[in-house]
């Protein structure tokens, strides 16, 4: 979804007047410490996948990007973009590390129902918080890449939204008087 959004956001900021150009400088701090949260939880789901179950590590990036957000609260959208990451955290840590999945949503949006791994969980009764799960199917022709989805999710493509336009609409504004 988040690809879609950051897509969507540039098209319509485009339509809007907008210019690739004021994308060049976005003003983020402490990128690096973001990279090292997306590289632990792409070491998730390899490990899983070699059967090797370390969910608690998730929960690590999490913290770590958590780090990063917090300097970056002064840009525009970021709290609504660290609001949804806190609700998808809530969901994850209160559930083992993994985000649950739901099996009816998953089969709603046509998508092959398998047994998840790494970063996901199916949904069952004892799912805590299980309203923050991804719940929510998007399928198409509403949508180009079926998937599930959590209203955390949805508040992160907000938020992505919203500092994309003001980034791309941003004008200039200069102070200098003439005498």
């Amino acid at each position: 979804m988040i690809p879609v959004g950051v897509f969507l956001s540039v098209v319509v900021a485009k339509l809007r007047g907008g210019k690739f150009d004021r994308l060049h400088d976005l003003g983020i701090k402490g990128l690096p410490w973001v990279w090292a949260a997306l590289l632990l939880r792409a070491l998730v789901g390899i490990l899983a996948r070699r059967s090797i179950d370390v969910p608690w590590l998730q929960i690590v990036a999490y913290l770590i990007f958590f780090y990063a957000l917090i300097q970056n609260m002064s840009l525009p959208g970021l709290k609504l973009f660290i609001g949804g990451s806190a609700l998808n955290f809530l969901a994850i840590a209160f559930n083992g590390g993994a985000m649950p999945v739901s099996p009816v949503a998953i089969a709603f949006a046509g998508l092959q129902q398998g047994d998840p791994m790494g970063t996901h969980c199916l949904l069952t009764p004892a799912t805590r918080l299980w309203f923050l799960a991804d719940v929510i199917p998007l399928r198409s022709p509403y949508f180009p890449l079926p998937q599930v989805i959590s209203i955390g999710d949805i508040f992160i493509v907000v938020g992505i939204f919203y500092f994309i336009q003001r980034k791309m609409l941003a004008t200039s504004v200069s102070c200098a008087r003439q005498e």
